[in-house]
């Protein structure tokens, strides 16, 4: 049976939607850090590998345009958690304990929304929404 109540909304509302309840449950989970998801998504990214800027902004532009991806760098920098060193950015010592830190927060997000979507909800959704993108 449908959901009557889902299907009174258009697609583009329930993306809108899920993101912006997404960055909210990420804000409460990471309330009183000097840090948001924004921050935490750069700090994943260089806990993997260091990374010229080009490489970071590009991996993130998907979520922020270059300006704000840089304010996060610079914010990021000032607290001491990167640096940059022969043109790669990469993670101080506090950065990788503050992203060890953050990773148990980060993954109760995670868990909540592993809670709602099991592994075969998830990838079918994942699925969807990649047909999606590529058909428009």
């Amino acid at each position: 049976m449908t959901n009557v109540k889902a299907m009174s909304r258009p697609v583009g509302w329930w993306l809108k939607e899920a993101d912006a309840r997404l960055d909210a449950a990420f804000d409460r989970s990471l309330a009183g850090r000097d840090v948001d998801r924004r921050g935490w998504q750069v700090l994943a990214t260089l806990v993997r590998r260091s990374t010229t800027r080009e490489e970071l902004l590009a991996t993130l532009a998907a979520f922020d345009s270059p300006a704000a991806v840089e304010v996060v760098v610079h914010g990021l920098s000032s607290l001491g958690w990167i640096e940059e060193d022969g043109g790669l950015l990469r993670l101080t010592a506090d950065g990788e304990r503050e992203h060890a830190d953050l990773a148990p927060l980060i993954e109760g997000v995670r868990g909540r929304v592993a809670a709602v979507l099991p592994p075969a909800d998830y990838n079918m959704l994942v699925r969807l929404l990649e047909r999606l993108v590529a058909a428009l």
